[in-house]
C-alpha cells in the first residue's frame, strides 16, 4: 500500500489524481473503489472521474476536523483490483 499525508481545512476542496501504473497491455481502468473513513460521523462520497490511467478525485469539503482516511483501488477491465492500494491520511483543521 502506498500512503500519502495531506493537511486541509474543513472548507477546502482539493483535486487529487492517482496514476495507475500496473495495467496490463491494452487494459483500462474500468472503475475505482474510493472509501472515506472519517474520525466521526458519516462518510462522504468522494467525487471521482476515470480517464485511463488516471483516477481524478475531489477531496472535501469535510464536515468534521480530525484525521480522515481515503482509500483508493483501481479495478481494471479484466475486473482485477489494481495493486497497490493508495491510502490518503488527511489531517483536517477547523480554520
Amino acid at each position: 500500500m502506498i500512503e500519502y499525508k495531506l493537511v486541509m481545512t474543513k472548507t477546502e476542496v482539493k483535486p487529487i489524481t492517482v496514476q495507475v501504473l500496473d495495467l496490463q497491455d491494452s487494459e483500462t481502468v474500468a472503475s475505482a473503489n474510493v472509501t472515506h473513513t472519517p474520525p466521526s460521523g458519516s462518510a462522504l462520497t468522494i467525487a471521482k472521474t476515470i480517464d485511463t490511467p488516471y483516477i481524478n478525485m475531489l477531496f472535501g469539503p469535510f464536515t468534521v476536523a480530525g484525521t480522515h482516511f481515503v482509500k483508493v483501488q483501481a479495478v481494471g477491465n479484466a475486473a482485477t483490483p489494481s495493486k497497490p492500494e493508495v491510502l490518503y491520511s488527511i489531517e483536517v483543521k477547523d480554520l
